[in-house]
């Protein structure tokens, strides 16, 4: 022994860390809240995309609007061809019309050159024209319709006139000599029958 008490020696043990509140996990901090925003650029079928509605929507215009242009083309043609048409059908009324007024002017013809043969002269008497054709009626004034011959004698001449239902007014004029000339007018008398002066309608 070397002397010192035994109570007295002083004891060095470990120093134990006290790790009782530590928390073993490594943390760097608190997490973020919002992932950051990447600043690279975004995909180009992200940023702009293609709806083939809209080209469908446009051929369908399109399409529309070519019809409409055929449609109101052929309208207007079939439009054309109506008013042609019916223009024609007028016509040819109007020639019908013109046509029975020429036939009774015909026959107003046979009586005054008849009468002329038989008598030397033309006749003014209209009882006299009447009884030779009944079927047509003589007067001294205007024609109104196809079947009246309205007529006039005058230096030797014999002037007949007939309104057709198309409106034209046919005229007739007989020579001394017999030499029959034709024309029409607005007038519709003898005295203005006297002015026809062409070989023929």
């Amino acid at each position: 022994m070397d002397g010192t008490p035994q109570g007295s020696l002083l004891r060095v043990g470990r120093r134990v860390a006290d790790t009782g509140e530590m928390d073993e996990g490594f943390n760097f901090g608190e997490p973020a809240k919002r992932r950051a925003r990447s600043s690279a650029p975004k995909p180009e079928h992200e940023r702009s995309t293609f709806n083939p509605k809209l080209v469908w929507i446009a051929a369908g215009l399109v399409v529309a609007g070519v019809l409409a242009f055929v449609f109101l083309r052929s309208a207007d043609e079939a439009g054309k061809q109506l008013a042609d048409a019916e223009t024609h059908a007028v016509s040819q009324i109007d020639k019908a019309h013109d046509a029975a007024a020429q036939a009774t002017m015909g026959r107003a013809t046979v009586v005054a050159l008849s009468l002329y043969a038989e008598r030397g002269s033309f006749t003014t008497d209209l009882a006299t024209l009447s009884a030779y054709d009944p079927g047509l009626r003589f007067t001294s004034g205007p024609s109104k319709d196809p079947t009246t011959v309205s007529y006039a004698v005058n230096a030797g001449s014999f002037g007949a006139a007939v309104r057709s239902e198309s409106g034209t007014c046919w005229w007739v004029r007989i020579g001394a000599d017999s030499v029959t000339t034709y024309g029409s007018g607005t007038r519709c008398s003898g005295n203005a029958a006297m002015a026809a002066s062409a070989a023929s309608w």
